[in-house]
């Protein structure tokens, strides 16, 4: 089965790859952040 959408968080320094639920919060948050603003 392949993704529909393939979606990159910019990362800084060494780190290759977050945690799925790292990520989904991360997405969350940086949504929400913009949403208030």
């Amino acid at each position: 089965k392949e993704c529909d959408v393939l979606i990159s968080i910019p990362m800084k320094g060494s780190l290759d790859s977050l945690n799925s639920s790292v990520a989904a919060g991360v997405i969350l948050f940086e949504a929400m952040r913009q949403n208030m603003s």
